[in-house]
């Protein structure tokens, strides 16, 4: 009996230690298998991440151009244009006046012409760059006692928006060259490096655009944009002779020079009228000579 009893207790340990090895074989099977899995969603991910750089940059640059767009700007940049019509006695003394005020306020000349035009007065003008803070001054305190202002006009415009703008494009485009500069380094053969590097040129070229057109903003936001256009009008005032002052031989050869022009003129005249009317008076001066001949002719034959 008691062997019986050694043998169940032996044999239920033994069915004891089997069903612990079963269960820890199963959680070991249940951990590789997990483990296997966490590495190919690692590797999926990697995967996923690697083909969606480009994805990314692109959002990154949307995102930031976004965010800088909704950002408010402390400065307004205004461009300023301003336009002078002037009429003056003397265009040379005007035209030296304005150069120096322009030169005087910082600014500088763009261009300038000159061209004649009747009664030997001159008209032109001047286009030039006046720094902002001196614009509103310059287009006050032009007229003066030699100046006539005859139109003025002023007109401003707001670009504020589109340099903030600009900005923010400028800083995604340049943190996108960023990362392609970086795919470019990592590139492992020859085919994906050119097509990077075609990336990266079209982008740098759109760079180089935005910085030029933002050069040119706070170019002419800076200084303002002045066209003063000039009209000589003088008053010819003839002088007068006092003939009282003349003796009798200074007025006799005034008379006779006048009477010889006069008589002159008229011969001048006369010869082109003859001129221009001969192809009509000469056949009927032959038609009438014919005529006179013939009555001539006549009367003498009646009185014979």
């Amino acid at each position: 009996m008691r062997y019986k009893l050694t043998g169940i207790i032996i044999m239920i340990i033994l069915m004891f230690i089997a069903a612990c090895s079963s269960q820890e074989g199963s959680a070991n099977y249940e951990s590789s298998g997990d483990k296997a899995q966490n590495v190919d969603q690692e590797a999926g991910t990697t995967a996923e991440q690697s083909s969606s750089a480009a994805d990314d940059a692109a959002n990154e640059e949307s995102e930031t151009a976004t965010d800088g767009a909704n950002e408010p700007s402390s400065e307004r940049m205004v461009i300023y244009t301003g336009r002078l019509a002037i009429h003056v006695p003397d265009y040379d003394e005007a035209q030296n006046q304005i150069t120096d005020k322009i030169e005087n306020t910082g600014g500088y000349i763009v261009e300038s012409t000159t061209r004649e035009i009747e009664d030997n007065r001159r008209s032109g003008h001047i286009s030039a760059r006046i720094p902002q803070a001196e614009f509103t001054n310059f287009m006050n305190h032009l007229d003066s006692k030699n100046v006539k202002i005859v139109e003025k006009s002023t007109q401003g415009e707001d670009v504020t928006e589109e340099y903030v703008d600009l900005e923010s494009r400028l800083t995604s485009k340049e943190a996108v060259e960023e990362r392609l500069l970086t795919f470019l380094d990592e590139a492992e053969d020859t085919e994906a490096a050119l097509q990077v590097s075609n990336d990266l040129a079209q982008v740098q070229e759109e760079i180089e655009q935005i910085k030029g057109r933002m050069q040119y903003l706070e170019n002419h936001s800076a200084y303002a944009t002045v066209t003063v256009n000039i009209e000589e009008r003088r008053i010819n005032i003839p002088d007068i002779e006092n003939e009282e002052s003349l003796n009798t031989i200074e007025r006799t050869q005034q008379l006779f020079m006048n009477t010889i022009n006069a008589l002159m003129q008229f011969g001048s005249y006369l010869v082109v009228f003859v001129a221009g009317m001969s192809p009509i008076s000469i056949p009927l001066l032959i038609i009438g000579v014919i005529i006179w001949l013939r009555q001539r002719k006549k009367k003498q034959s009646s009185e014979s």
